[in-house]
This record gives structure tokens, C-alpha cells and sequence, in this order.
């Protein structure tokens, strides 16, 4: 084949592809010619007519999406919302909102419901029951081999009684149980075992070889779980019906807790009266209300803050409710000892009674007020007489005002003491102001304290350098050996002969030596010479 028809080829072959790609050509529409008395340009009414329309038909499309899924909530408007929300007292609404829910077994000592032959863990003992208890000597091996029979058991809130264990079973912190009760049985959770809880019993006063120690049945089956949530659950209920009835019935008293035995057959009423009361028709409608055996006890007000809980005005939770079990009696010269203004709003706690933390540093200030004269003992000066003001315990210093006016002064503890000596022998100083110590302001006490403690922390790092330091001296002296051989050498000269040194003649008795003689070529003659040297090598 020639050339000359391989190229005809070639274009028909090009010519019919590009027929088969060639897409249709759609008619032309004729355009019709604008009339200049037609004003087809949108007026301001119209373009605010349109984005109405275009913004109602966004709005009903989205309402009818959220209403096709009925779990998603509708739209909202965030403009208004931004504009009516406060940020710093409302929450946002965009976020969820999180509610509170207070576990039922928390006042149990847990913070969920059990289940059976599952131990409560320690940390949510300790986490979660008012009055926690701590075994120290788990840990520790026990003298006797044979364990201690006899274990506390806790119940709501800070009620604990021990029980006697049965041969055969052997329980562990945390375990529940069901225990004898009066009647029936009830149910609570092991806190102390060992001999940790003899030592208990023997603060309580309470002999482990009595027959009046109730005994402990097992470990709680599900039925007895059961049986305990469904009683728990009727409490917060009764509570209600029980304030309601003794309101009904005139009674000046306040319930404040009630406490359902594990098998539902008893319910404890803890109240608070001023005066003794007559309950008995109140005991006879709870029994009608209620179906259950009742027991009324009377508690004081502390006791009832320790129940009940609280915040107290040091912003932690109260004392008694959290690890205080033994009250003591507080009165009020325990505020005056320290110093304390007799105010009974700051004094008195949430239970109405004064704050039982007076009594954790009362030791401390009596012991340091040891080192004051006594209170209340005038000073005479020949200006005039100087009466007490007040103390300021741990600083050592005492005020001091003269009769009639009412400019105070510092004095330290020490010349109050010096002065009433003098006093004592006919001697007078001058003038108070002769006394008078300079206080430094707050601030300049807190950076006095950092600068002590600083150089507290250097001196503990000095000493701890100056034991490491013979650490290091003893690693320079592993080489004592080779030093000791050295020394065990024989050592050159005649030292035995020299003479001391008290004993030598003076340097300008000695013999004079000859001074050097240095050379006195030319230093031009010793380069040759060096140069002639290097040549020959």
C-alpha cells in the first residue's frame, strides 16, 4: 500500500470520530426585543417581601425534619437566647443540664446497693459513711494465734454495735451481714475486725466475754438485700408522715431520723425535745400507719448534727459527722482563754451549742500562758497608772493603756513581769512608752516566717551536704594502701642528722655560694651556633 492511501485513510478514520462526538445542537429561542417602558429593576419592598419568604420557607423546613425524629429536640433560637442569657447566672442552654441524685446507701456506708458474698472496697467505706473507721493493724502479724470472735458492725449513719462471730465462719472488712436484731434480724456492713476491734470495745467499756454481746448470723443472702433496699426506700416517706402526725397530734418535739431494721419488722425514731414528751398516742398511729414495731430514742442536739451532717463556718464538713465520737463539754472560759471575744454568733456551731474545735487548742494556749504575769494586774509609772487591755498569746505580748485614755501599748510579757517587780519594791520607771515594742504589720510577718523557713531549708541542705562530704573523703582514701607503702619507703637524705630548725644558723651566717655565671657570648654567636647544628643533622 502507498503512502497516499494510508493518509486517505487516516482522514476518514478522524473525520468520522469526530461526527460521533459531536452532540446535538439545541434550537435557538428567538430573544424578544426590552421595552424602555417596562421597568422590570426590584424595588425595596420586593427584596424585603422575598428574604421574608426565603427565611419562613428555611423555617418550616426544619421544623418538619426535627418533627419527622421525635428524639431530637427543636431548633433554638440562639439570637434571643444570647440576648436574654446571663452568663455569669444562668446556664447555657445549649449544654445538658446535670442533676444531683443522692444515693440511698450513702448514710449505709456505700454508695450503691450491694450485692450478696461482694464486699463493699475500703476507699468507698471511708468515702462514703459519716463516721469511718480505719484498721491500722491489718498489716501488723497478730500475737495470738487463734482470732479475736468478736467484730463491729455499722449500720445508718454513726450507729455501730459489736457482735459475736459463730465458729465456722470467718468475715472480712466490708462484708454484710445479717445480725441478730430485736426482733428478726438486721443487716449492716462489717467495719472492724481483729485486734483493732477489742481495742474498741475496750475504749466503749464493753467486756468481750459478756453474754449480752448479740450474736452474728452470716453473711447476707440476696433475699435479706432485698428485703433491706425495699426498707430503705420507705424511709425519706416516713420521715414525712411521721412530722405530719406529731404536727397533728401537738407535739413539741422534732423528728429527726428514722432507721428501718433489715427484715422490715421495726423502725427507730430518733427526735429531739426540750421537755420530757408523752409519745404514746403517737407510737399507737405509727403502729397503725406504718405495720412495724416502733422505738422512739431521744438524742441530743449534737447528736443530731452529727446525723444529720452539715457544713460548719470553717467550710469542711462537721466534726461530729465525719470523725468526732466522744463530745466534750465546752463552756465559755475556754473562749476567754484564747482570747476569744464572748460572740455568741461566731462561737455557737450548727447545732446551737458552742463549737466543740475550742476545745483542740485549749492545751496549747493554757501551757503557753504560763509564761505571762497574771491578767488584770495594773502597772504604776511615775507618769502615771497603766491598766491590761489584752494578750497576744503566741507573739508574748501584752497592752497596756493608761488610766483614762485610749492609746494602747505593746509591751513583751518579760517587762510586764520586770515592772511588777519593781512596783513591789517601791520603784517606778519613768513612762510606758519606754517599753513600748514596734509591731510589724501582717504582711511583715508572713515574709519574716518565709525568710526563716528559707534559711531553715538551707541549713537542712548544708547538713545534708556535710554528710555527704565524709561519703566523698572516704572514696579520696581508697588509694591509702600504695600512700601507706610510699611513706614505708626509704626516704632520701640524712634526716635523722638534720638539725631543727630553732637550732639552724641564720641565712646571712651561712656559706655563700658562688653565683652562677651565665654566659656572656654574644647571643648573635649562640644562634649560629644552633643554626651550624641543625645543618649537620
Amino acid at each position: 500500500m502507498t503512502n497516499d492511501s494510508k493518509n486517505q485513510d487516516n482522514q476518514t478514520q478522524h473525520i468520522d470520530n469526530k461526527i460521533d462526538n459531536q452532540q446535538p445542537v439545541e434550537p435557538k429561542i428567538p430573544i424578544e426585543p426590552i421595552d424602555e417602558d417596562d421597568d422590570n429593576i426590584a424595588t425595596p419592598e420586593d427584596l424585603e417581601a422575598f428574604i421574608k419568604s426565603r427565611r419562613e420557607r428555611r423555617q418550616t423546613s426544619k421544623q418538619k425534619a426535627y418533627s419527622d425524629n421525635e428524639d431530637d429536640e427543636p431548633p433554638m433560637d440562639y439570637e434571643a437566647n444570647e440576648n436574654a442569657m446571663d452568663p455569669y447566672l444562668e446556664p447555657d442552654p445549649t449544654l445538658p443540664k446535670v442533676e444531683y441524685k443522692e444515693s440511698l446507701y450513702l448514710s449505709r456506708g456505700c454508695n450503691h446497693c450491694p450485692v450478696s458474698y461482694t464486699p463493699v472496697s475500703e476507699t468507698e467505706l471511708r468515702s462514703c459513711c459519716k463516721v469511718g473507721s480505719c484498721n491500722w493493724m491489718k498489716d501488723i502479724r497478730q500475737p495470738m494465734e487463734k482470732p479475736f470472735d468478736c467484730v463491729e458492725v455499722r449500720f445508718k449513719n454513726n450507729r455501730k454495735e459489736f457482735f459475736r462471730l459463730p465458729d465456722g465462719i470467718d468475715v472480712n472488712d466490708g462484708d454484710i451481714v445479717a445480725v441478730e436484731g430485736i426482733p428478726g434480724h438486721d443487716v449492716g456492713i462489717v467495719s472492724l475486725t481483729g485486734e483493732v476491734c477489742r481495742i474498741q470495745m475496750m475504749k466503749k467499756k464493753i467486756d468481750p466475754e459478756s453474754d449480752t454481746i448479740k450474736k452474728l448470723f452470716r453473711r447476707a443472702k440476696t433475699s435479706d438485700i432485698e428485703r433491706w433496699t425495699s426498707a430503705i426506700k420507705e424511709e425519706e416517706n416516713t420521715l414525712k408522715k411521721t412530722r405530719q402526725i406529731a404536727e397533728d397530734l401537738g407535739l413539741v418535739m422534732k423528728v429527726n431520723d428514722v432507721e428501718y431494721q433489715g427484715d422490715h419488722s421495726k423502725a427507730i425514731f430518733y427526735y429531739t425535745a426540750d421537755d420530757r414528751v408523752d409519745f404514746r398516742d403517737l407510737i399507737k398511729v405509727l403502729a397503725e400507719q406504718f405495720h412495724v414495731r416502733i422505738e422512739m430514742k431521744q438524742i441530743g442536739v449534737r447528736q443530731e448534727a452529727g446525723k444529720v451532717g452539715g457544713i460548719g463556718t470553717c467550710g469542711r464538713e462537721l466534726c461530729c459527722s465525719t470523725w468526732l465520737t466522744n463530745f466534750k463539754s465546752v463552756t465559755t472560759s475556754v473562749a476567754k482563754t484564747q482570747q476569744i471575744l464572748p460572740n455568741p454568733q461566731k462561737l455557737a456551731g450548727q447545732c446551737g451549742k458552742l463549737k466543740c474545735c475550742l476545745n483542740f487548742e485549749y492545751a496549747v494556749y493554757v501551757d503557753a500562758l504560763k509564761k505571762f504575769p497574771p491578767a488584770n494586774t495594773p502597772i504604776r509609772f511615775k507618769k502615771g497608772l497603766a491598766l491590761y487591755k489584752k494578750t497576744d498569746v503566741f507573739r508574748g505580748i501584752m497592752w497596756y493603756a493608761y488610766e483614762g485614755e485610749s492609746d494602747l501599748y505593746a509591751i513583751t510579757a518579760e517587762n510586764v513581769k520586770m515592772i511588777i517587780e519593781m512596783n513591789r519594791n517601791q520603784e517606778y520607771p519613768e513612762k510606758l512608752e519606754d517599753y513600748q515594742v514596734e509591731l510589724m504589720s501582717t504582711a511583715a510577718l508572713a515574709q519574716e516566717s518565709s525568710e526563716a523557713e528559707f534559711e531553715r531549708e538551707l541549713k537542712l541542705m548544708a547538713d545534708d551536704a556535710t554528710s555527704v562530704a565524709p561519703e566523698q573523703s572516704e572514696k579520696r582514701d581508697k588509694p591509702q594502701k600504695n600512700r601507706d607503702q610510699r611513706d614505708n619507703r626509704q626516704k632520701k637524705g640524712n634526716n635523722e642528722n638534720r638539725q631543727p630548725r630553732d637550732q639552724r644558723p641564720p641565712r646571712d651566717n651561712r656559706d655563700q655560694r658562688e653565683p652562677r655565671q651565665r654566659d656572656q657570648r654574644n647571643p648573635r654567636d649562640r644562634r649560629d651556633n644552633r643554626n651550624r647544628k641543625r645543618n649537620d643533622e
